[in-house]
C-alpha cells in the first residue's frame, strides 16, 4: 500500500471520529410518589465553538409543566451532553432533564424543595 494511500485512509479516519461526554446533575431528591416519569430534552448545534446564548435551556421548564398538569415536578436529575464532531469543528449541546410528576392531593414528599403551606 502506498504512502499517500495510507496517508488519506489515516486522515479519513481521523476526520470522521466524534467524541461524547456526558455531566449529570441531580437537582432535586427523588419524591416517595413515582408513579409519572416526564422526560424533555433541548439540543443546540454549535458551530467552531461560537455559542452566544444558553437560552434554548429556557424551554425546558415549560416542556416537564406540559406534561404534568395539576401537579408538581419533583425528583429532577439533569444530563448535560456534549457531542464532538469533526476535529471540534461542530459540536452539540443536549440538555435531559427528568423528574416524577406528584399530583397535587396525594402525600407529598418529604423530600421537596417548596415549603408546605
Amino acid at each position: 500500500m502506498s504512502t499517500l494511500k495510507r496517508f488519506f485512509i489515516a486522515t479519513a479516519l481521523t476526520a470522521l471520529t466524534a467524541c461524547h461526554s456526558i455531566n449529570s446533575v441531580s437537582l432535586t431528591q427523588i419524591p416517595q410518589q413515582r408513579n409519572k416519569k416526564v422526560t424533555a430534552e433541548v439540543s443546540k448545534f454549535i458551530f467552531l465553538g461560537l455559542n452566544f446564548d444558553n437560552d434554548y435551556v429556557d424551554g425546558l421548564v415549560g416542556k416537564l409543566k406540559d406534561q404534568c398538569a395539576g401537579g408538581q415536578v419533583k425528583g429532577i436529575l439533569t444530563k448535560d451532553e456534549v457531542i464532538n464532531y469533526f476535529f471540534m469543528i461542530f459540536h452539540t449541546r443536549a440538555v435531559t432533564a427528568t423528574g416524577y410528576c406528584v399530583q397535587d392531593g396525594t402525600r407529598k414528599s418529604t423530600a421537596s424543595l417548596e415549603p408546605d403551606l
